[in-house]
């Protein structure tokens, strides 16, 4: 880590060198920020160039990034206190920097494209990939130039490989990117549809890391769900679906077998699941195994090795001490990634959010594991 490690408090004593794997950043003016990363071709076609008036701003031939649309929390996204000068959360990286890494105790923060959550949606490939680099360009300038305690996930378009390993290539070698984020998309991770993306990225040595598109269920090309949710509450809560067909589709395909050194991030995406799914898959394995001859080790192995969690939104249990032996069933000392979720309205302190862990393991969530992972590029 090039930032300074400091000791910071947790409610079991202190930790160095908290590393937070899941911090996003906004747009002060949507799509429009991206201007000046595109060209004027593009923003044409986007509808965002020019001195755009606000009746043609807010037209239907302009643009929008694909969100949640209806599922709603009435009380908002965004911690209230995130709010600066009017702006909204997380659009003014100093005053951000100065919230989260001052604020809390956190040294190094991994930035996750706020607002691009679910580009996997668009119907047009060559939308989503303009708009994955121009925000590369964008995080780069806007935000990692700003703080070196800022690192950022480079952000790639699923509908084209082909493209998403040039933007790769493009971004890989700048200053502070540690990681490639990967929207997600209708078609399960464990598809050979990614396997260029997944050679890339253990070419340069890159986690993939994935997160909740925002968009589940809302649009055709948008990841599925196994049925459609009526209230926010009911679709917050299953967001962890996609993530577990995801992680069945990768064990089983073998992607871990056919790229060893790659590793998967799941962010916000829970973690309490990953032990049912580690034992059911090493049971069926024992008799279902003829079915997937290309796994040459239990499945609950390649997790593991390959796949990591990220802590946010933190399980709480009736009961308190049921929490280190749900951590000891998911290989916590192994798996777990500290992340906050900064600046959403569910984010975790490290110091509230992780009281009660044992010491040594704590170091592990917010210092070690992450450095496994992300190694020399932190």
């Amino acid at each position: 880590m090039t930032a300074t490690q400091t000791e910071r408090q947790t409610g079991a004593g202190s930790i160095t060198g908290i590393i937070d794997s899941d911090v996003h950043p906004n747009f002060k003016d949507g799509l429009r920020d991206l201007r000046p990363y595109m060209t004027e071709a593009w923003q044409r076609k986007l509808g965002i160039g020019g001195d755009a008036t606000w009746a043609s701003r807010f037209a239907a031939a302009s643009y929008v990034l694909p969100l949640d649309y209806l599922y709603i929390n009435s009380a908002g996204a965004y911690r209230e206190d995130a709010i600066h000068n009017g702006e909204a959360p997380a659009t003014d990286p100093v005053f951000s920097a100065k919230q989260l890494f001052d604020g809390h105790g956190i040294d190094v923060g991994i930035l996750i494209a706020g607002q691009l959550f679910g580009i996997g949606a668009f119907p047009d490939a060559d939308v989503a990939a303009t708009v994955a680099s121009a925000y590369n360009d964008w995080m780069c300038e806007q935000w990692l130039a700003v703080d070196p305690r800022y690192r950022g996930a480079l952000a790639v378009a699923p509908q084209d490989p082909a493209q998403a390993v040039k933007e790769i290539e493009r971004v890989q070698g700048r200053p502070g990117i540690t990681s490639i984020f990967l929207p997600l998309h209708d078609i399960l991770h464990g598809n050979r549809h990614y396997y260029p993306i997944y050679e890339a990225a253990q070419k340069y040595g890159l986690p993939i890391m994935v997160h909740p598109s925002g968009t589940e269920n809302v649009f055709a090309q948008a990841p599925r769900m196994a049925g459609t949710p009526t209230y926010y509450i009911e679709w917050h809560t299953a967001l962890a679906q996609i993530h577990q067909s995801n992680l069945l589709s990768l064990v089983c395909h073998g992607v871990f077998e056919k790229f060893p050194d790659l590793m998967y991030v799941i962010c916000e995406g829970g973690f309490a699941w990953a032990a049912e799914i580690m034992w059911k898959l090493d049971r069926d394995y024992k008799g279902l195994g003829d079915e997937v001859p290309w796994l040459k080790r239990k499945p609950s192995d390649y997790i593991r090795r390959n796949v990591r969690f990220t802590t946010q939104p933190m399980i709480e249990p009736h009961k308190r001490e049921h929490l280190n032996t749900v951590l000891e069933m998911v290989y916590a000392d192994e798996t777990l990634l500290f992340s906050s979720d900064y600046p959403h309205w569910d984010f975790d302190d490290p110091k509230l959010a992780l009281a009660g862990i044992d010491r040594d393991l704590l170091q592990k969530i917010c210092h070690d594991n992450p450095m496994a992972v992300y190694g020399h590029r932190l």
